[in-house]
C-alpha cells in the first residue's frame, strides 16, 4: 500500500486546494494511505471520512499587515519542516506539495531524501519578487514538477521532470449543472467568483452593478462575513438594489445556474491568470 503526505498552506474554497480534494480523493479511493498536513476549515476537510486519510491541522487566516503576515507564514513553514520529520524512518513515501507556498516541508522532504513532487499552481512570474524566489526553490528542491498549463510551465528554466495537467471540474459539479440559454438572457444577472485581493477587481465589480442598474449581480467572496462587512466599510461601498455580495459557499452550483454571465475582472497589470478554475 503506498503512502503519499501532502502539505497545502491554506484550505479554504479557492481553486488549488479544491483541485487537491479532486487528487487526493483519487488516491484514497485507490486505497493510498494520505497524510494531509494543512490549516483548518476548507474544503479539503471534506475528505475526513475517509479511514485512510490523517489529517494534521494548523490554524492559518490571513493578516493586513504585510510584516505580520511574512512572519506568520515563516512562522508556519517552520513548523512544517520539522513536522515532516515525523516520516523520517518511513520508506517508499512521496512528499506532495500544492502550490509553492509549502517551501518548508520540500526542504525537509529533500533533507531526508524522499521523493518531492510540487503541484505549481501559480504563476509565479508574473507576481512579486517572494514568488520567484520560491519558484527558484522549487526547481532545487523537486523531483517533478507538475502545471496546470503549457503556458505556465513556459517560464520555468527546469524542462525535464516537467509535466501539465490542465485543471478540471468534478463530474457531480458538472452533473449539477442546468443552462437553458433562454432562460439566462432573461434573467439578466452578472456573476464573479473571487476574493477580496483588489487584484481580482472586486470595487471594478462593485462600479459596474453601479452603472448597471438594469442587472443583477451577484459577487461570491472566498472570505468570511465578517471581513466582508470590513471590506464594505473600508472602502465606502454603497450596497445597491441589485448587487449582493456572498461570502464562501461549499457549493457554487447554484450561483452558475443562475447566472447569465461569469466574470473574470483579474488586473493584468497586477496579476495573470493560470487558467484556474474560475
Amino acid at each position: 500500500m503506498k503512502h503519499l503526505i501532502c502539505f497545502h498552506l491554506f484550505n479554504d474554497y479557492s481553486g488549488s486546494p479544491k483541485i487537491l480534494k479532486m487528487v487526493l480523493e483519487n488516491f484514497l479511493k485507490q486505497h493510498y494511505i494520505v497524510d494531509l498536513v494543512s490549516s483548518k476549515h476548507g474544503v479539503l476537510d471534506e475528505l475526513l471520512c475517509y479511514e485512510n486519510l490523517h489529517k494534521h491541522s494548523y490554524p492559518y487566516r490571513f493578516l493586513k499587515n504585510p510584516i505580520v503576515m511574512m512572519l506568520y507564514y515563516c512562522a508556519v513553514q517552520l513548523y512544517m519542516f520539522v513536522f515532516a520529520f515525523r516520516w523520517l524512518f518511513c520508506k517508499d513515501i512521496v512528499f506532495y506539495i500544492n502550490t509553492l507556498l509549502p517551501v518548508g516541508p520540500a526542504l525537509a522532504g529533500r533533507i531526508m531524501g524522499k521523493r518531492v513532487v510540487y503541484h505549481y499552481h501559480e504563476n509565479a512570474f508574473v507576481k512579486g519578487r517572494s514568488y520567484k524566489i520560491l519558484a527558484m526553490a522549487m526547481q532545487k528542491l523537486a523531483h517533478e514538477i507538475i502545471c496546470v498549463s503549457c503556458y505556465q510551465a513556459s517560464f520555468l528554466k527546469q524542462k525535464s521532470n516537467l509535466s501539465v495537467v490542465p485543471n478540471a471540474l468534478p463530474q457531480e459539479f458538472v452533473d449539477r449543472l442546468r443552462f437553458i440559454p433562454k432562460a439566462a438572457f432573461m434573467r439578466k444577472r452578472v456573476l464573479m467568483l473571487g476574493s477580496l485581493k483588489l487584484y481580482k477587481s472586486p470595487l471594478e465589480f462593485v462600479e459596474l452593478a453601479k452603472r448597471l442598474p438594469q442587472f443583477d449581480f451577484e459577487l461570491v467572496v472566498n472570505d468570511t462575513q465578517e471581513n466582508i462587512n470590513c471590506f464594505v466599510k473600508e472602502y465606502k461601498i454603497n450596497m445597491g438594489k441589485n448587487l449582493t455580495i456572498y461570502p464562501k459557499q461549499n457549493d457554487v452550483t447554484s450561483f452558475y445556474n443562475r447566472a447569465s454571465l461569469v466574470l473574470n475582472l483579474t488586473n493584468k497589470k497586477q496579476a495573470i491568470e493560470t487558467f484556474g478554475l474560475t
